[in-house]
């Protein structure tokens, strides 16, 4: 519909500004583009992107669609619909995406970031959200013998915190954090280069 150029997901019935988050970050950006995927297929794919993502996003997501309360599609078309995605993801089986599209998948890293986690064996978010950034930082400057610029360690905490919780903060939110640990002389150290 022509209105939809002028409206957000965020302005529908049931969804607001982190649904529309969500649903930006698979490409679904407005109105019309929920029309076309459909409510089942968007739901799936946030679903396998988002540990957040529960049933009553489905029935928020159809209800946007329907202009319906997401309680009232969740009272009387619960099993309906559980049933579609049960049929859509046996149509649409999901395979893990490739260490490079999923670690590149995280907010703050590109293919820069993406090499530096590769070079210290981390090869899947999971095996990331296991890890600290001081050690991650500190195993850096081993591996290349470089000091490295301390806004990695801004990046590799934000990396962290969305490989563990979801969230996507963006690296700078950890700056202030790493200046007052350098202030105070608690931040970790920068190993000598080694010698050629």
């Amino acid at each position: 519909m022509p209105r939809d150029l002028h409206r957000s997901l965020a302005q529908l019935r049931n969804l607001g500004a982190k649904s529309a988050q969500w649903l930006a970050e698979i490409g679904i950006a407005t109105p019309a583009e929920l029309r076309r995927a459909g409510a089942i297929p968007a739901y799936v794919n946030l679903k396998r992107s988002r540990r957040g993502a529960s049933l009553n996003l489905l029935y928020a997501l159809v209800g946007a669609l329907d202009c319906k309360h997401w309680t009232e599609i969740r009272r009387t078309r619960r099993l309906e619909l559980l049933l579609e995605v049960e049929d859509y993801e046996r149509r649409h089986p999901w395979h893990r995406a490739p260490l490079r599209e999923e670690l590149m998948a995280l907010r703050n890293i590109g293919p820069a970031m993406r090499r530096d986690l590769e070079l210290l064996g981390i090869s899947t978010v999971a095996q990331l959200a296991r890890r600290e950034p001081d050690a991650l930082y500190a195993a850096l400057e081993r591996k290349t013998g470089q000091r490295q610029d301390p806004c990695v360690w801004d990046t590799f905490a934000a990396a962290i915190h969305q490989a563990r919780t979801g969230e996507a903060r963006p690296w700078w939110h950890y700056t202030h954090e790493r200046k007052r640990r350098q202030a105070e002389g608690n931040f970790p150290p920068t190993p000598r280069r080694r010698s050629p």
